[in-house]
């Protein structure tokens, strides 16, 4: 296996396991709690998370690039479609998440129906982004194994 396999099925595969696992277990405590205990625990997850997260997805889109630039056919075709994906997402989550989650934290507590609405609505785009980031994961592990 080439090392830009390697690296795109590692950072890749790290990457959507965190993005599944917040949309797994995080969201569904997140909507039970009353919202001023969901501002401080969203801030602090997210907070170490943002450390992480974006640099796997880098890696992983970088990686995915690298290895269609050293293979072909179906391989290339899949390792693209992969990195198109990780890249919606980076692009998707730089234009409406993260902006959608520092409103989140600004919000006074007392405004809970404006975070209740904010909320919901982050809730809807990591849902989507983790199902983009499974399929990217998918794509780039088919074409690994080509």
């Amino acid at each position: 296996m080439s090392t830009w396999a390697s690296l795109m099925l590692i950072a890749g595969g790290l990457f959507a396991g965190g993005a599944v696992t917040f949309a797994w277990s995080r969201v569904p405590i997140w909507r039970r709690m009353p919202v001023q205990e969901f501002i401080g625990d969203f801030e602090q997850t997210l907070r170490r998370t943002d450390k992480v997260q974006p640099a796997l997805l880098v890696a992983a889109i970088v990686a995915a690039a690298g290895f269609t630039l050293t293979t072909d056919g179906s391989a290339r075709v899949l390792a693209s479609v992969g990195a198109v994906g990780f890249a919606v997402i980076l692009a998707a989550s730089l234009a409406f998440l993260v902006p959608l989650q520092r409103r989140i934290v600004a919000t006074p507590p007392e405004e809970a129906k404006a975070i209740d609405g904010m909320r919901a609505r982050w809730f809807r785009g990591n849902l989507g982004r983790s199902m983009v980031a499974v399929a990217s994961f998918v794509a780039v592990a088919l074409a690994a194994t080509l």
